[in-house]
C-alpha cells in the first residue's frame, strides 16, 4: 500500500474509534482491548499537535493546549483522545481534541503519524510472489465500526506483483476488509514517510505515514467500467 493508501486506514480508525467518545459510547474497537496487542508489533500510531514534520497546530477548538497521545504503541492498544466533555465524564486528563462546536463525533486525533520502518520503499515488493501493488482507495465507508469492517476500491492505479516486480496494471478493485487485521497482517514498512492528506477530512486535515507491506487483503471483485 502505497501512502495514499495508508492514510486512509489511519484517518477511518481514528473515525471509528480513536476518540473518547467512541470509547464511551461502546461503538469504538478500543473497547475491551486497551493493553492488548491488536497490531503488528511494527504499527505505531500517535497523535502531535506539535511536531513541526507535520501540520502543527498546538491548541484545539477549545482552546486547550495539545498533548501527544500514543494511540497504537507497537501494535497494543493504548490510550485515545480527549475533549474537556469526555474528560469530565470519566475523570480523565484533557488531551487537547476537540473539534469545532458543536461536534457530534466527539474528539478526534487530527495530527497523526505513523511509525516508519527499515524497508527501502523501492524494495516492499521484494519477496511477493504474487501481490498487488495499491496506490490508493477511495469511496471508503464503514461496514461494521466495532470490527473496523470497511469496503471501498482502489483508484489511481493497480499493478500486478509478479515475483518481486510490479509487471502490469490491472482493473480497479472492490474490497471489503477489518483494518486492524490488515495492519496485523504488516509484513514491512517502509523507512521513509510522507506528509498527505485525508480522505475523510476532505483533505484539511494531513497525516505522515509510511508505505506498507501488508500479507493479506480482502479484494472482493473488480470494478464495473
Amino acid at each position: 500500500l502505497e501512502e495514499y493508501a495508508v492514510v486512509d486506514l489511519v484517518e477511518m480508525l481514528a473515525y471509528l474509534g480513536l476518540g473518547a467518545l467512541s470509547v464511551q459510547e461502546g461503538r469504538s474497537f478500543m473497547v475491551g482491548k486497551f493493553g492488548q496487542r491488536i497490531m503488528h508489533p511494527a504499527v505505531s500510531i500517535w497523535d502531535d499537535g506539535l511536531d513541526p514534520t507535520g501540520k502543527p497546530m498546538p491548541f484545539d477548538y477549545e482552546g486547550v493546549p495539545k498533548q501527544r497521545v500514543d494511540l497504537i504503541k507497537e501494535g497494543v492498544a493504548n490510550a485515545v483522545v480527549y475533549d474537556s466533555y469526555t474528560a469530565g465524564r470519566e475523570g480523565a486528563i484533557n488531551t487537547g481534541h476537540a473539534l469545532p462546536a458543536p461536534s457530534s463525533i466527539g474528539p478526534f486525533p487530527t495530527n497523526l503519524f505513523m511509525a516508519p520502518g527499515d524497508t527501502p520503499r523501492e524494495e516492499l515488493a521484494h519477496g511477493v510472489e504474487r501481490g498487488l501493488w495499491i496506490t490508493r482507495f477511495w469511496y471508503t465507508r464503514p461496514v461494521h465500526p466495532r470490527q473496523t469492517i470497511v469496503t471501498g476500491m482502489t483508484r489511481d492505479g493497480t499493478f500486478l506483483i509478479e515475483n518481486g516486480q510490479v509487471t502490469h496494471p490491472v482493473w480497479q478493485l472492490r474490497f471489503t476488509q477489518s483494518y486492524v487485521d490488515a495492519l496485523n497482517a504488516v509484513e514491512a514498512v517502509s523507512r521513509e514517510t510522507r506528509l498527505v492528506p485525508g480522505y475523510l477530512s476532505g483533505g484539511s486535515l494531513t497525516y505522515r505515514v509510511p508505505a506498507l507491506r501488508i500479507g493479506q487483503f480482502a479484494f472482493t471483485s473488480a470494478t464495473e467500467f
